[in-house]
């Protein structure tokens, strides 16, 4: 085994192979500092709620939300069987046990989660730490700790820390550390008990997420770069690797059965579908690889979603290829140049390029166009490959002598402040960053000024105004606005993607809310036009939409497949009955006005239609019943109080009438059917100066 000579050498070659192990109390001193900033930097988070896809795998997950007796179902089903009946195809019980037992002590809080994620992050950087020392023994103790440090505190992990559905990453990731922690155990011992250890510890790594099958390569090259294993003890460390990918794998399919023919990509999740060549393809997915290199180095600005439309395809003699490209080949070429002399930088290399090729699109499609969260685990391979180039320059050499704590940080204070002040940089950046993670609408109202060609963004921010500030609130003017701004972004993401199903619809309801039905109809016909509808709730505003611009077959349709989905829906019952009253079918419509008033006995609307069909029939004593009734239930129904007045006109009870009429003049002074009502009954009554007043004030303004 080579050593180190004493006539100068290149920086970063053999860091692997030196004399001396730095003293593990150090290490582990260094470790929980390191622990302890990752925990600081994210501590912000632990007041967040459920974001973006948490839903998914916890929050409206039914499997998850079953606690303790879920279990057996979690290890059983696919990774989001309880959010969806689709197969996604992934299998990843771990996190999803994890989340299940969450639920079950704590149910409907997120606290426990972000807690859960924080702690396992600074363990995994902690880990990180003893990773890194065991590889550079001999060197100076900061070398390992910067590595360490600038993983606990780099921006670009906000999205897997901050969304408690990123659990899986965590874990993928901390297992797959320690496993590499027991094959540089063996390299030292030559016993086989770090090796079953560590096949264990991978298997739990393949349970957490299926991009841990990279690892299978960085084992065996993390057990050559270390320089004291023969060509024979490298293989034989891989097998632990090997017989775990195979067991998951075969697990897996017990469980998931034969996959068949995957699911088809959309566009909408990654813009590479639309590529019309593979050329086109391979640029862009290079391209996007050197996004995230740039954003390793300068990680503003971040967003939680990167696709279709906001990083556009690119040609293969376009600049961001180009650079890409060179940048890409360049690395590509040192790393296998290195291979031979062991050099750190070039195990970074192939340690960043192996993590990332399972998500780069570069070999295969994936279901997203770039997401910052596919960098956590090749993240350890870029930043070990900038501190040894840091090093390179600033000449840090090797320590073979024991040395006091302290002196670690004394010596080499040029490359020490460089990474101090990248640390305090990105620190800063990512407590920032968390901020945007508190719950959705916070994220959405910032990454949509990101990315604000991002299609996704778009629906998901107009979706977000829509749902959870327009629907709730209260005050009209404050209602109308919300809803204002929610179409604009939602016509926003069907303008950058026009066959967007998912965004027609919610664009669809927010007409609706606007009171707007012919828009309302268009946007839900263009809607269904790609992908038909398959809930009850769709049906059901279809159904309304159409009703209120007087299609009435349509919406007697549509109603018809809600009630058959949700037939206990008074809402649909009662636009049934309405639809049917105004087709003429008056003694169907009753039928199902009692039905909407059986479900929900204050369905004052309900009381309403059914009192207008005993008026049209003539029987107005039944018809003002049923109009009390309403009136009980809603004082202020102006609809309710406005035909009470009409039945009692009819029977020429001119004073009743008037009273009703009065009650509305209260509600609405300038209601120009009430101002029309009262000055015929004041006529009628023989108050021409009164019917006069009244009648005045219904005609149109003049100029």
């Amino acid at each position: 085994m080579s050593k180190l000579k004493s006539k100068p050498v290149k920086q970063d070659a053999k860091l692997l192979d030196l004399a001396k192990p730095l003293p593990y109390l150090h290490v582990v001193y260094c470790g929980l500092i390191a622990a302890a900033v990752a925990f600081a930097v994210y501590a912000n988070t632990l007041g967040h709620g459920y974001t973006v896809d948490d839903d998914t795998v916890m929050a409206k997950n039914r499997i998850t939300k079953g606690g303790l007796d879920s279990l057996g179902t979690v290890f059983t089903t696919a990774y989001r069987a309880g959010f969806w009946d689709r197969d996604d195809n992934l299998y990843r019980p771990l996190s999803v046990a994890m989340f299940a037992l969450e639920w079950h002590f704590f149910p409907e809080n997120p606290l426990p989660g972000h807690l859960m994620n924080v702690v396992l992050f600074s363990l995994t950087v902690f880990l990180l730490m003893l990773l890194m020392s065991q590889m550079l023994n001999g060197w100076p103790l900061m070398f390992p700790f910067s590595i360490a440090l600038l993983f606990a505190v780099h921006p670009i992990h906000t999205e897997v820390v901050a969304n408690i559905k990123s659990r899986d990453e965590i874990l993928c990731l901390l297992f797959g550390i320690a496993s590499l922690l027991m094959v540089g155990k063996y390299s030292v011992t030559q016993k086989i008990i770090p090796l079953i250890v560590a096949g264990l510890l991978y298997f739990l790594a393949m349970l957490s997420k299926e991009n841990a099958i990279t690892l299978l390569a960085i084992a065996p090259m993390y057990a050559y770069f270390s320089g004291k294993l023969s060509n024979k003890q490298i293989a034989l460390a891989t097998i632990p690797f090997a017989i775990s990918v195979c067991l998951y794998l075969f697990i897996r399919w017990q469980v998931l059965g034969d996959p068949g023919k995957p699911e088809a990509l959309q566009l909408v999740n990654n813009s590479l579908v639309g590529a019309t060549d593979w050329l086109t393809r391979f640029a862009s997915a290079v391209a996007i690889i050197g996004r995230y290199l740039w954003l390793m180095v300068f990680p503003h600005p971040l967003s939680f979603d990167y696709s279709f439309n906001q990083i556009p395809l690119a040609k293969i003699g376009s600049p961001q290829f180009l650079i890409s490209f060179l940048v890409l080949a360049g690395l590509f070429f040192y790393a296998l140049r290195s291979l031979k002399s062991r050099e750190l930088i070039g195990f970074g290399i192939l340690f960043l390029f192996i993590t990332l090729s399972l998500v780069s699109n570069v070999f295969l499609l994936i279901e997203s166009t770039m997401a910052e969260r596919f960098m956590y685990m090749p993240s350890v391979g870029f930043l070990i490959m900038l501190c040894a180039f840091l090093s390179r320059v600033t000449k840090v050499r090797p320590k073979n002598e024991a040395v006091e704590f302290l002196d670690h940080f004394r010596s080499n204070k040029v490359f020490l402040s460089i990474v101090l002040v990248m640390s305090v940089a990105y620190s800063a950046k990512a407590v920032d960053r968390n901020a945007d993670w508190k719950d959705n609408y916070t994220l959405l109202t910032q990454d949509v000024k990101t990315c604000p060609k991002s299609a996704r963004i778009r629906y998901a921010y107009g979706s977000a105004i829509l749902f959870e500030k327009a629907l709730k609130e209260k005050d009209p003017v404050t209602k109308s606005n919300y809803v204002e701004q929610a179409i604009i972004h939602l016509s926003k993401g069907v303008e950058i993607l026009p066959d967007y199903s998912e965004a027609w619809r919610h664009l669809g309801i927010a007409y609706k809310e606007q009171e707007n039905y012919p828009a309302a109809v268009a946007a839900l016909e263009k809607a269904r036009s790609y992908k038909e509808f398959d809930a009850a709730d769709m049906f059901a505003t279809s159904g309304l939409c159409y009703g209120k611009v007087g299609r009435y077959a349509e919406a007697l349709l549509d109603l018809n497949r809600a009630l058959l989905m949700n037939p206990e829906d008074p809402e649909s019952n009662n636009n049934k009955g309405l639809y049917l009253f105004e087709s003429g079918m008056i003694d169907s419509s009753i039928t199902y006005f009692d039905r909407a008033i059986a479900l929900k006995r204050d369905f004052h609307q309900a009381y309403y239609n059914k009192g207008n069909t005993f008026a049209r029939k003539g029987d107005y004593a039944e018809a003002l019943r049923l109009y009390s009734k309403a009136l009980e239930i809603n004082p202020s129904s102006v609809d309710a109080l406005m035909n009470s007045g009409n039945c009692f006109a009819v029977m020429n009870r001119l004073p009743e009438a008037l009273e009703y009429f009065k009650r509305v003049e209260k509600l609405e002074p300038n209601n120009p059917k009430m101002l029309m009502n009262m000055g015929i009954t004041y006529k009628n009554m023989g108050q021409e100066s009164l019917a006069n007043a009244y009648l005045s004030r219904t005609a149109a303004p003049t100029k």
